[in-house]
């Protein structure tokens, strides 16, 4: 099956309004997930605390591609691989790969 042509343009910059209702989420979640180190990657326009803060439609994209599962078992086994054993002070084993959501950003 051939790709689809994309009917956006990935690289439309949206406003934390704008990308909100894309993400499933409000505005004031999408604020705490930038802080939270969560959430699709954004661009920060100038410096600051009061800067503008962009989305790219495609990042948006890739970001809820990145948290789409066929079944609740196939979530299941990426989120107890990534937290299981932690909670009980055991590290988590190292042989597999933590999902990007629950990956620190840099």
């Amino acid at each position: 099956m051939a790709p689809q042509a994309l009917d956006y343009d990935p690289d439309q910059m949206l406003t934390t309004e704008e990308a909100a209702p894309l993400c499933g989420y409000a505005e004031s979640t999408m604020k705490l997930n930038r802080h939270l180190k969560r959430g699709p990657k954004f661009i920060k326009l100038g410096d600051g605390k009061n800067a503008a803060v962009r989305y790219r439609r495609g990042d948006i994209d890739a970001w809820l591609t990145e948290r789409t599962f066929a079944s609740t078992s196939e979530y299941s086994a990426v989120a107890r691989h990534s937290q299981g054993r932690a909670r009980n002070g055991i590290p988590a084993p190292t042989s597999h790969v933590t999902p990007p959501w629950l990956r620190p950003t840099v």
